[in-house]
């Protein structure tokens, strides 16, 4: 008999697990898969504040998602077109910038490039491919974000702000442990300096 991945393992489950908490903030049933959600209007708001939340807590760069001196090619007519899973793009120098989902150079005042470019560049990572700290810090900011939406009933169990910052610095500390940050680079939990 083949073993089987018990839920709680299986990450294509990871973004219904968090919808499903997100529901229970609000008193609604849990849905069983993310084929319910287009039958649950609630389930639908809970996903969007989820990937809205994973697009906002992402753009703060973290070392899941951020590459260094990352080369970007133009095409065949000489543009070089930005993805769009890129939430973010910049150069040290401030020489580029992104226009109309193209890149610009702004010395050279063109969009027009012979060679490729290489850059730093913050991506868009699908929630199901989170670390645990990381996908935890996201629900819970999307748990207030949601509540506070969708009912205003302070009596009902919600998560604090104590339990979002500490979400946060778990989550900042986790990643320090793969990223390579120093004094000048990296904020007082391991992450760059930025507001959250």
């Amino acid at each position: 008999m083949p073993a089987t991945l018990s839920p709680q393992y299986d990450s294509s489950k990871f973004l219904l697990t968090s919808v499903n908490i997100l529901l229970q903030m609000i008193n609604q049933l849990p849905v069983d898969s993310e084929d319910e959600f287009v039958n649950v209007l609630e389930a639908q708001i809970a996903q969007s504040v989820i990937i809205e939340t994973t697009k906002e807590v992402l753009s703060d760069e973290w070392d899941v998602n951020r590459d260094e001196d990352y080369s970007l090619a133009p095409d065949v007519n000489g543009y070089i077109n930005i993805p769009a899973n890129i939430l973010d793009i910049y150069d040290t120098r401030g020489r580029y910038k992104m226009v109309d989902w193209r890149l610009y150079d702004k010395q050279g005042q063109t969009a027009l490039f012979a060679e490729p470019v290489s850059l730093s560049i913050v991506w868009d990572v699908p929630f199901n491919a989170l670390t645990h700290p990381l996908r935890n810090y996201i629900t819970i900011r999307a748990a207030r974000r949601f509540q506070a939406r969708q009912v205003m009933d302070t009596n009902m169990y919600s998560y604090s702000k104590e339990d979002e910052d500490m979400a946060y610095k778990i989550a900042r500390r986790s990643e320090a442990k793969t990223g390579k940050y120093n004094m000048l680079t990296s904020g007082q939990f391991g992450g760059t300096v930025g507001a959250r």
